[in-house]
């Protein structure tokens, strides 16, 4: 999120957030700083842009954007902090569940 979210909240004014924030942001993600960018992006923040937490959350996550009406979902890059554990967990646990919710 740090690479891309100092864009595409300037882009999206309803997210309400500071410039200083943004800038701050950019500059972490400019040094590869990816620890500091974490630490300014709140869990809320978060939720708003990206999947996270455990399988069952991020299937239920994604099952809300399709109640919403959302047509097609991807779970995109990163995925995790291992990227074969973080497919493994999709394709086991994550795609199972939200099939099993949707129905």
């Amino acid at each position: 999120m740090a690479l891309y979210l100092p864009v595409v909240a300037r882009l999206d004014r309803s997210l309400n957030l500071e410039d200083e924030l943004l800038d701050k942001l950019a500059a972490a993600a400019v040094r590869h700083d990816y620890a500091a960018a974490a630490r300014l992006i709140s869990d809320e923040l978060l939720g708003r842009f990206a999947f996270s937490e455990t399988p069952g959350q991020v299937a239920m996550q994604a099952a809300r954007l399709f109640e919403a009406g959302a047509r097609r979902v991807e779970f995109g890059t990163p995925h995790g902090l291992s990227e074969q554990e973080g497919l493994r967990l999709l394709g086991d646990e994550v795609l199972p569940a939200l099939r099993q919710t949707l129905g």
